[in-house]
């Protein structure tokens, strides 16, 4: 029987990784499952650098609405947990490289050229300048988001207060336990 059988092209060639399903919509039906060596995966990818939609993009990782569905569910606490701990890990190296991004100095120049082709100086490359600011920028922005404790904005708050009631705050810093002088009638 096994002569009938007839193989169409190379032996075990795998299934595609990505389906659509009668919507159009891709799915990808065997990176539903939740197992630890994926959900590390994605965390280390974050904590590299990486964004979640190019973490996502991969075809051997979870679609982006598997991660969203696993960070909604109440069951999956410790995937939480370990995937905020890799976003504030990420800010962190992003702080670290605005440092390399202020003192990398290599673009910050062009050549300036005459009409005849000859060296005439060196001039400021405003446009990579720029984009350098744009990035540092971004990175304080991410970092004060994520880890606003250590680097949000400080905000302070004066509570000015006059009046009636400023008198009452007065008292209760006084060592009458702060209790307002009793009325006698």
């Amino acid at each position: 029987m096994a002569a009938n059988i007839k193989q169409r092209g190379p032996a075990h060639i795998p299934a595609p990784v990505t389906f659509r399903s009668p919507e159009g919509t891709q799915f990808r039906p065997h990176m539903g499952l939740y197992t630890d060596a994926i959900v590390r995966k994605v965390c280390e990818q974050l904590m590299v650098g990486k964004s979640l939609i190019a973490i996502c993009d991969d075809p051997r990782m979870p679609s982006m609405r598997t991660i969203i569905r696993w960070l909604a569910d109440p069951r999956r606490a410790d995937f939480r947990e370990m995937y905020y701990y890799a976003r504030r890990v990420q800010a962190e190296i992003r702080v670290d490289e605005i440092f390399d991004i202020a003192d990398n100095t290599s673009n910050d120049w062009k050549e300036k050229f005459d009409k005849d082709g000859n060296f005439i100086e060196m001039v400021p490359d405003g446009e990579a300048i720029q984009r350098s600011r744009v990035r540092i920028d971004t990175r304080k922005w991410y970092a004060a988001r994520l880890v606003p404790r250590i680097y949000g904005e400080r905000k302070e708050i004066d509570l000015g207060v006059t009046g009636d009631l400023a008198e009452l705050l007065k008292s209760a810093a006084n060592r009458d336990k702060g209790l307002p002088k009793p009325i006698n009638d």
